[in-house]
């Protein structure tokens, strides 16, 4: 053992790390010693795995301009030829988990495409048609866990999203005598909900959720003392469908009628071979900026946007389904020098708990992807202390800004840190922090992390 590693271990040993385990390497970018300890074991990443996700983007998809990296939402109108049909509009995803619906949304938005309907001649509409045929089927990577899924951090991947595949609903209990609970969908309802176990008694606020995936209703149970409210944010099942369902309430208010259904364009029986839809009109949003989809993920940690962009990944092997995303993510990781037996992936968020990458070959990987020449455009989105993201309020008085680069992650009983440093010596380094298994809170486990990193720092 060096003597490196030797003063590494020793500082590992002063925590008390309540039963967990602890993983870190820590690697120069140029010739120099790498140290770690409990390197080579397998470790849950969490949300640092998204680094890898975003890397084997740049890898396989090119430049911004290349053509693997999403394209714009299209609306097309459709009509069988026969003059006494309303014509039906398809909603065509592309990918774009950047579209939006919301009020103060600039770009990407769905509402554009409604206003360019809207001042057509097309006034009457048959049926919506959501077509998210570029991805297989709305799905969640194994390994999500159940609780994971009724929230907007788990909401279905679709090639068709609006707002994150998240649906939003307000919930409040009145003051007076007789406390009633009041909630309303900022859009659309998404699902019935019950609140029949819920009192509204004065006192602590104790509400919980019971929302299954695949399930058509929510209940809630426990204590929403008077007068409190509360934005709860669901993760959809389907958000191709509630894409068309504010679609249409978008139309409504901008004066066209939809009078038929809202329905899947893989749907049996939607067309038959003897009538064939011709399409008769084409309006295309922009190509969203990758900058913004990957400066969501980087910074804010977003699990859908990590996921699509998989998906995407996958398309450069011409497959629909994700695996070949994962794969291409691994290859990335083994061509970087990492063993088969450090990694594992099953999702591009790092969510799933079925996810295993030893901190060497994190490392590994944030070496190699600083050799590629879409490095400096890479590592330019990752957050930095300080300054942005996940990162905006750690090493804040320590060190100057943008001193750490990296990419956090937290999960239950997990917590992780991985990326890049400069050490008080001027060198450059790679590093990753995993901790696996503890009783630890997440906040004492970041002061773990934090205080091994500021310590890595100073001594090297």
């Amino acid at each position: 053992m060096s003597a490196h590693s030797q003063t590494l271990s020793d500082r590992i040993a002063t925590y008390d790390l309540k039963g967990g385990n602890i993983g870190v390497s820590v690697t120069p970018l140029e010739e120099g010693i790498a140290i770690g300890h409990n390197e080579h074991q397998r470790f849950l990443p969490a949300s640092s795995l998204k680094l890898a996700t975003t890397a084997s983007a740049f890898h396989f998809l090119g430049d911004f301009e290349n053509s693997g990296w999403p394209k714009g939402t299209a609306l097309v109108v459709e009509t069988s030829g026969d003059m006494h049909e309303r014509p039906d509009i398809r909603l065509i995803g592309t990918g774009d988990a950047t579209l939006s619906a919301g009020p103060g949304c600039k770009q990407n938005c769905l509402s554009t495409l409604a206003d360019t309907l809207a001042s057509s001649n097309h006034k009457d509409i048959g049926r919506i048609i959501v077509d998210d045929g570029l991805f297989r089927r709305p799905y969640r990577p194994d390994g999500w866990s159940h609780d994971d899924l009724k929230f907007a951090y788990g909401a279905a991947i679709s090639a068709l999203t609006v707002n994150k595949g998240e649906a939003e609903a307000q919930i409040s209990s009145t003051r007076g005598p007789a406390p009633q609970i009041e909630y309303s969908w900022r859009y659309e309802p998404a699902f019935p909900v019950s609140f029949s176990d819920v009192t509204t008694r004065p006192g602590q606020q104790d509400l919980e959720l019971d929302l299954q995936s695949g399930r058509s209703r929510a209940r809630f149970s426990g204590n929403l003392p008077p007068g409190q409210r509360l934005l709860l944010r669901f993760g959809l099942d389907d958000p191709s469908i509630y894409a068309g369902q504010i679609l249409r309430n978008l139309l409504s208010v901008r004066g066209v009628t939809v009078s038929g259904d809202i329905v899947r364009a893989d749907d049996p029986g939607l067309d038959s071979s003897s009538d064939l839809p011709t399409e008769i009109a084409r309006y295309a949003l922009p190509a969203p900026d990758p900058q913004v989809t990957l400066e969501a993920i980087l910074h804010d940690s977003s699990n859908i946007d990590s996921e699509v962009l998989l998906q995407h990944v996958a398309l450069s092997l011409a497959d629909r389904t994700p695996e070949s995303g994962l794969w291409l993510s691994e290859h990335i990781l083994l061509e970087a020098g990492a063993e088969e037996t450090e990694v594992e992936i099953a999702d591009g968020s790092g969510l799933s708990v079925y996810n295993r990458v030893s901190p060497d070959a994190m490392t590994k990987m944030l070496v190699w992807a600083s050799q590629q020449d879409w490095f400096d455009t890479w590592s330019s989105l990752i957050a930095s202390n300080g300054q942005d993201g996940t990162l905006s309020r750690r090493f804040v008085s320590t060190f100057l800004p943008g001193i750490i680069k990296a990419k956090t992650g937290s999960v239950h009983d997990t917590d992780a840190l991985a990326g890049y440093f400069t050490a008080s010596s001027g060198r450059q380094y790679a590093f990753a922090i995993f901790i696996n298994d503890t009783a630890l809170s997440h906040r004492q486990a970041r002061t773990v992390i934090d205080d091994l990193l500021l310590n890595l720092i100073a001594s090297n």
